[in-house]
């Protein structure tokens, strides 16, 4: 059996104009903020690399109520296949994370913001501690991202160092959570870990202009 990652890619844009309208009328502006991250990802366990993705779409958070999440081995959570296996029914067994994404799907006005930080037993400290009492919860269409395509990527100790709490606070959550991680010890993954990294080494980085205001991002993955 072979078990691989399609296609894995990254994408993060933030675009925008910065105008200023001077006494004369005339406006100068400039294309700022322009970022424009691309990094393509191949089938893997080392340096931009991945061979695992997992994810849970518009689950639900009720008022004043935590869901825990095992980062390692996601334990007791079912999206589908089972609980604790993946979008195709595989073991999730997650040692590193290259790259994790959890959105607030609330509308923008909705009150539920989304608490995110380690758990207080064996919390995984790469997520950070984003809570209304230091104001970094985030509210309906807020989004955590991190990335890490480095050869350590962001490590999962399971038992020491692999788990997080979403809590909702001031109103119910719905919630998507993302994720690219590696999983070391599969052979089929690591057959194809030599040197291929080698021609993916940095991301891809433009200025593109706009017109317009907007900011985004985006991940996105296939897997066969």
């Amino acid at each position: 059996m072979t078990r691989s990652m399609a296609t894995p890619r990254i994408n993060i844009t933030m675009t925008g104009t910065l105008q200023h309208t001077l006494t004369d009328g005339s406006v100068a502006s400039v294309s700022h903020p322009a970022l424009s991250y691309v990094k393509t990802l191949v089938n893997g366990v080392s340096a931009n690399q991945v061979s695992r993705a997992w994810q849970l779409k518009t689950g639900t958070i009720t008022s004043a109520a935590t869901v825990t999440i095992d980062l390692y081995d996601f334990a007791g959570i079912d999206i589908g296949a089972g609980a604790g296996l993946d979008g195709v029914g595989q073991a999730c067994l997650y040692p590193e994370i290259v790259a994790i994404v959890i959105v607030n799907e609330n509308a923008v006005t909705a009150a539920g913001a989304l608490e995110i930080e380690p758990n207080s037993t064996n919390g995984w400290n790469g997520i950070g501690t984003h809570t209304a009492a230091n104001s970094s919860a985030l509210l309906g269409q807020g989004i955590l991202l991190k990335v890490q395509p480095a050869e350590a990527g962001l490590p999962v100790v399971d038992a020491s160092s692999h788990v997080i709490d979403l809590t909702a606070t001031g109103g119910d959550v719905s919630y998507s959570m993302y994720l690219l991680a590696r999983h070391d010890v599969d052979d089929s993954s690591s057959s194809s870990s030599s040197s291929s990294s080698s021609s993916m080494s940095s991301p891809s980085f433009s200025s593109p202009s706009s017109s317009s205001s907007s900011s985004s991002s985006s991940l996105s993955s296939q897997t066969s």
